[in-house]
């Protein structure tokens, strides 16, 4: 037992303190903003992910609706695939989960989001300022 504690103390020493959340908008459509989270970047062996949200842009106030789903890239490889969705309600509680456990990887393209995505979480890009520290900041500044 001593040991597992141990192990876990050595283990939360390793990890460090979490990257603050820093949502940016990459893209918008008519009805929706898409979100990446550069705090969430995190790369385990080859593997790097990072959380992109989907945000209505309209929506009554208070309404923090949206879901966010995890992309995962091989850097070097160029390929990525999605891990899953996360859904959150009105109210931000989560109302569903989606995993998507071993996706196929596929390469990256010119010129589509997940190259896009590629760039933010394996070669360092970031959108334009604003940023946001979560979701809700961003619908509460009127889902800009």
């Amino acid at each position: 037992m001593k040991v597992a504690v141990l192990m876990g103390a050595v283990a939360l020493a390793f990890q460090g303190v979490a990257a603050p959340e820093t949502w940016q908008v990459y893209s918008r459509s008519a009805n929706n903003a898409f979100m990446a989270n550069a705090g969430s970047i995190v790369t385990e062996g080859e593997i790097t992910s990072i959380r992109v949200a989907t945000v209505p842009r309209a929506g009554e106030t208070g309404d923090v609706s949206h879901s966010i789903e995890t992309y995962q890239f091989r850097c070097p490889a160029r390929q990525w695939r999605t891990a899953g969705v996360v859904e959150f309600g009105p109210d931000g509680a989560e109302i569903g989960q989606y995993p998507e456990e071993d996706a196929a990887w596929e390469p990256l393209r010119p010129d589509t989001m997940p190259n896009y995505l590629k760039e933010i979480a394996c070669d360092g890009a970031r959108a334009v300022p604003p940023h946001w520290s979560s979701i809700q900041a961003f619908v509460e500044a009127g889902r800009p």
